[in-house]
């Protein structure tokens, strides 16, 4: 994750209260919606 943006998410799930899992689901939704994808799912499907 660019770790910029994950801290200031982080600073900005704080202020609204979420804690634990909530502010995980906030971060990663937010970042999700603005274009980053997981380095997971970049390399796309592996053949077999």
């Amino acid at each position: 994750m660019p770790e910029e943006m994950e801290k200031q998410l982080r600073r900005e799930a704080r202020r609204k209260g979420l804690t634990g899992s909530k502010a995980r689901a906030y971060i990663y939704g937010t970042m999700r919606k603005t274009g980053w994808t997981p380095s997971t799912q970049k390399k796309g499907k592996k053949k077999i």
